[in-house]
């Protein structure tokens, strides 16, 4: 693991499982020197067969596996799933979460999703991101505010702006997923499952941008806090 010292990009999502849908842009962190931080909303009381507070505990050791298969940080707030809503309380706790890893970049769910929960997660994050440039009193000011990127996602309509290529990741992906067992059928079969989803988007997503596998995101815009190039065709080096 990256030691405190180094630069952290955090990851905030709705479910337990949510965060794994990015696991290859987590790997290629980490394999760079970065900290990444995988924040988990929800309570996680939901499984495709109960709804109760007796999940909470499995979910939670489930994410801790994946988080251990990409040594990344798990982070657990605890707010109720299916339903969850952005909130004062909800915002305060994302800004103390912020200011306790004070990440250099942030992911998070983006505002059009086909899960409400995603996209409450989605304004509460982007509340949250605000505060930090606005106040203070949590921690000392950031020197650089941390940049917000909105993460891909399934069954609505999405233009991405940035491409990861994760081709070499693709095992991971399917690990980290896979540990996610109260989410998926009993048998371990992949088809028709979440691995299986994410798993085809990587690859329609690579065939965009040129590579085998992708993960694409949205930077959000933000007054000065835009991407500034000099020459146009810089940007179309790889």
């Amino acid at each position: 693991m990256s030691d405190s010292t180094s630069v952290t990009i955090m990851f905030i999502g709705a479910h337990h499982d949510d965060n794994e849908l990015m696991a290859g842009t987590m790997m290629r962190h980490i394999e760079a020197g970065w900290r990444v931080v995988s924040v988990v909303m929800t309570d996680g009381c939901w499984t495709p067969d109960d709804v109760s507070d007796a999940n909470i505990e499995r979910r939670n050791n489930e994410s801790r596996a994946a988080a251990k298969l990409l040594d990344a940080i798990p982070v657990f707030l605890g707010f109720k799933e299916w339903g969850f809503r952005n909130s004062k309380a909800a915002a305060d706790a994302v800004v103390k979460t912020i200011f306790d890893h004070r990440p250099r970049v942030i992911v998070t769910h983006p505002p059009l999703d086909y899960h409400f929960d995603h996209m409450e997660t989605c304004k509460c994050v982007t509340d949250a991101s605000y505060r930090c440039i606005l106040r203070s009193e949590e921690g000392e000011p950031f020197e650089t505010h941390p940049a917000l990127y909105y993460s891909d996602t399934w069954f609505v309509p999405f233009t991405p702006d940035v491409y990861v290529d994760v081709s070499q990741y693709a095992q991971i992906k399917q690990d980290t997923l896979a540990a996610h067992k109260s989410q998926l059928p009993d048998g371990g079969q992949i088809e028709d499952t979440m691995i299986e989803y994410e798993m085809v988007r990587a690859r329609f997503r690579g065939i965009e941008s040129g590579y085998k596998y992708a993960e694409a995101f949205v930077r959000a815009n933000k007054l000065q806090n835009v991407r500034m190039g000099g020459l146009l065709g810089e940007s179309e080096a790889r």
